[in-house]
C-alpha cells in the first residue's frame, strides 16, 4: 500500500514528470495510431464506407500511451560497463525483495528485545522467527567465535563486537541469504549513538565479508544509518557512501552483478526524494574514483 502511495505522491510527478518527453511520446504514439487508423480504413469498410474512428478518440488514446510510457518510476537502474555491474534504487520494502541477499543493519550488541517493532531487525525476526528466543539462539550459533568485549547496556552486561562484524544467516525455507551487519554502538540506555565513521568502516567490512565468505547473488540493502542509527544527514550522501564503498569493494574482487538500494516509501514520501538525481548519479559513479 505504502508503494502505491509512494507512486501517486505528488513529489514524485512534480519532480520526475517532463512535459517535454511526454509530448513527444504523445506524437509519436498518435503519428501511430493516426497511420493505423489511416491504413485500417482503406482496408476496412463500414455499411460501405471507409471505416473512421473519432479523430478525439485517437488523440485520447494517444494521451493514454504517452502518459503511461513518460510516467514517472520507482525503480531506477544503471549498468556500469567499467564493473560489468548493475545499481539499482527501488522505492520499496526490504522484504518485498527477494531476489537477492539482504543486508540486515545491527547494533554492534546485536540486541533486539528493546527496539521498535518498525526497526528492520525486529521485522526480520518477526517474519522468519517463531519467537525472539529462537532468534537469539540463532545469533549466539553465528556469533561463538568471533571475539567480544563486555559492555553495559540499560543495567544489563551483554557482549559488545567491533563495528563491521558481519553474521550470515541462511533462511532454507525459502532459500534466502542474509548478512546482519554491525553498523552502530549502543549507549548505557540502548540508543543508537549516531557515528559516520562506524557506517564507513562497516561498509568496507560487508564488501570484504561477501567477496570472502559470501555467495555471488545480487545484493539487497536499505538506506543504512538513516532511521534508528540517527545520523543527521540525508539519505543522498549515504547513497552516495554506499555505492563509493561498494564500487571500492570492487576494485579488490567481483562479489556480485547487482546491488540493490531500498528506500523505504514513507521515507519518499515524507522527504519527496528526486529520483532522478540518484539515477544520474548513478550514471557517473566509479568515473571519477581512481
Amino acid at each position: 500500500m505504502n508503494r502505491w502511495k509512494a507512486y501517486f505522491s505528488v513529489g514524485l510527478w512534480k519532480l520526475s514528470f517532463r512535459f517535454k518527453k511526454f509530448l513527444s511520446f504523445w506524437l509519436a504514439a498518435f503519428s501511430v495510431i493516426w497511420t493505423f487508423t489511416e491504413f485500417s480504413g482503406y482496408y476496412f469498410t463500414v455499411d460501405g464506407s471507409p471505416w473512421k474512428p473519432s479523430v478525439w478518440v485517437v488523440i485520447g488514446l494517444g494521451i493514454v500511451v504517452a502518459i503511461w510510457m513518460s510516467r514517472p518510476l520507482l525503480r531506477r537502474k544503471v549498468l556500469l560497463p567499467d564493473h560489468e555491474v548493475l545499481l539499482e534504487i527501488d522505492v520499496n520494502n526490504l522484504y518485498a525483495r527477494k531476489d537477492g541477499s539482504w543486508i540486515i543493519p545491527c547494533n554492534c550488541c546485536f540486541l533486539h528485545s528493546h527496539i521498535d517493532e518498525q526497526a528492520i531487525i525486529v521485522q526480520f525476526r518477526n517474519r522468519f522467527f517463531s519467537s525472539p528466543s529462537e532468534f537469539d539462539q540463532v545469533l549466539a550459533q553465528e556469533l561463538q567465535n568471533i571475539p567480544y568485549e563486555l559492555d553495559t547496556v540499560r543495567g544489563n552486561q551483554v557482549k559488545k563486537y567491533p563495528i563491521g562484524t558481519v553474521i550470515q544467516i541462511q533462511l532454507h525455507g525459502i532459500g534466502q541469504t542474509v548478512y546482519l551487519l554491525a553498523t552502530s554502538e549502543l549507549n548505557p540506555q540502548g540508543k543508537g549513538n549516531p557515528n559516520l565513521k562506524h557506517l564507513e568502516d562497516s561498509l568496507k567490512s560487508l564488501w570484504t565479508y561477501i567477496a570472502e565468505h559470501g555467495n555471488t547473488e545480487p545484493i539487497i540493502i536499505p538506506v543504512l544509518g538513516s532511521g534508528r542509527h540517527r545520523l543527521v544527514i540525508s539519505r543522498y550522501v549515504i547513497i552516495g557512501m554506499i555505492v563509493r564503498s561498494f564500487i571500492a569493494g570492487l576494485a579488490q574482487r567481483k562479489f556480485t552483478k547487482r546491488l540493490t538500494i531500498v528506500m523505504q516509501p514513507k521515507a519518499f514520501i515524507d522527504n519527496r526524494y528526486n529520483l532522478d538525481d540518484i539515477e544520474s548519479y548513478f550514471s557517473s559513479a566509479g568515473k571519477f574514483e581512481c
